[in-house]
């Protein structure tokens, strides 16, 4: 199956060459018609101008109104999606919380606090998707919020995946302003990364003091050619990895939205550190 995108783009090239090929022939005609002179080429060439204007709005109107209408009804399929994901996932945590207050039995507890924490990951996807959706319209809202209260949630949801790791935390209050779902995505990259490319029984640390987010791993750390494409999307420095190569894209893109300056420390085979500067 070809893609659409490809179809669309070659659509788009084919009425460019006939509205050419057509203002080729009506200046041949007036030309020839008129005679050539530099009155006679100024008024053809302004009554082609306006012409080719008329032409290229309808050609191009018609080659992209299918692919504005196919955007317009994914935007509709999304937004209307990710409300019904809403309301179930919010039912479920309020009723584990009503079934939480009388059950005492420890494994059903924990049974109880692991679909507890499933179903805050999934409200975390939906938070992620409305901010992409947001972001793509332009449409981020900002919010104030404490940095630590933040990176120590993230923290513990990462309890059941981390294995061996141990991940310790230096924070101290810092009350910034910028999109809270947006920065949960670029924190939860930095620890999965730091979690994925660590050594067995590693660690990693995360200070936050000064206005500066420091997170270091114990890991297998960077060469130099990795530290310059380690940002470009689909980029993995071990193909036998998992995932897709665009977490650490993500968090470059927040990151110059929002003018937060990002370095990269690293030492191969023995650790890597990332910086984030939120002076601005």
């Amino acid at each position: 199956m070809r893609d659409k995108n490809f179809d669309l783009i070659l659509t788009i090239t084919l009425y460019y060459m006939i509205s050419n090929f057509t203002m080729l022939i009506i200046a041949y005609s007036l030309f020839k018609l008129l005679g050539l002179s530099h009155e006679v080429f100024f008024s053809v060439s302004l009554v082609l101008l306006f012409i080719s204007i008329f032409i290229g709005y309808f050609l191009a109107k018609l080659a992209l109104t299918p692919f504005v209408n196919r955007n317009k009804f994914l935007d509709r399929l999304l937004k209307d999606t990710l409300h019904e994901l809403n309301i179930p996932v919010a039912t479920i945590l309020a009723n584990i919380k009503l079934i939480k207050k009388s059950e005492i039995e420890e494994k059903k507890l924990k049974r109880l606090n692991r679909i507890e924490l499933a179903s805050k990951k999934l409200l975390k996807l939906y938070s992620e998707l409305d901010y992409f959706i947001k972001k793509e319209i332009k449409e981020v809202d900002n919010q104030e919020f404490n940095l630590k209260e933040m990176i120590l949630d993230e923290v513990e949801s990462f309890n059941d995946v981390k294995r061996a790791i141990i991940i310790n935390t230096d924070l101290e209050d810092t009350i910034i302003e910028s999109n809270k779902s947006g920065f949960i995505k670029v924190i939860d990259n930095l620890i999965s990364n730091a979690i994925k490319y660590n050594k067995p029984n590693g660690k990693i640390l995360i200070t936050l003091k000064d206005n500066k987010l420091i997170v270091q791993d114990s890991g297998i750390g960077m060469s130099q050619e990795d530290i310059l494409k380690i940002f470009d999307r689909y980029y993995q420095s071990n193909l036998n990895s998992s995932g897709y190569g665009i977490g650490l894209n993500i968090v470059k893109s927040f990151c110059d939205y929002y003018k937060i300056k990002i370095k990269i420390e690293s030492k191969k085979g023995k650790w890597s550190r990332f910086i984030l500067d939120l002076n601005k």
